[in-house]
């Protein structure tokens, strides 16, 4: 894709919204967390222990990735160890798409956060990655996949995230 037609998404209103997709997690056993979930009123029937919410730093164009700024939130009284962060594309909403300019989640792409990556959020405290100094490297990414076809279906569409975690409570 030329950069005149990389301009023209952005100018031409290709942000791509990323809503915030609060996701419950479960409680697995005593001082064990995880799980996962999605938004739009899809709720695990245990009671959440902690959230993530996120929005991508900047708009989506096609062959790039922009930074997804996850927010945690520890509803438990210690500390949250977060070990594992999945981000997955869960739909995709582009009211330009039809049969000649599709666009799909297979169209989209996601980088995870390193497995090595510690996060830590206090007792009862809201962090975000921003917040707590992590190197935006570090950051889950989502992206558009960069086709040899047009990609006009995906201009103005809105992508739903789903987010994951796991790990553990206490010190």
């Amino acid at each position: 894709m030329t950069q005149g037609a990389r301009t023209h998404w952005v100018l031409g209103g290709a942000l791509v919204l990323l809503g915030t997709v609060v996701l419950v997690l479960l409680v697995r056993g005593s001082d064990k967390i995880g799980g996962k979930g999605a938004g739009q009123g899809r709720l695990w029937p245990q009671p959440s222990s902690f959230t993530i919410s996120g929005d991508a730093t900047e708009p989506i164009v096609p062959g790039s990735s922009v930074a997804i700024d996850l927010a945690f939130t520890n509803r438990r009284p210690l500390p949250l160890a977060v070990s594992s962060v999945e981000v997955r594309v869960l739909e995709v909403r582009a009211p330009n798409a039809d049969v000649e300019r599709p666009c799909a989640v297979s169209d989209y792409t996601v980088e995870q956060v390193p497995q090595a990556t510690k996060i830590t959020i206090p007792a009862r405290g809201t962090r975000s990655l921003s917040g707590l100094g992590l190197s935006r490297q570090n950051w889950p990414r989502v992206g558009l996949v960069d086709r040899a076809v047009n990609q006009d279906g995906c201009m103005g569409a809105t992508v739903e995230l789903a987010y994951g975690a796991s790990g553990s409570i206490g010190w």
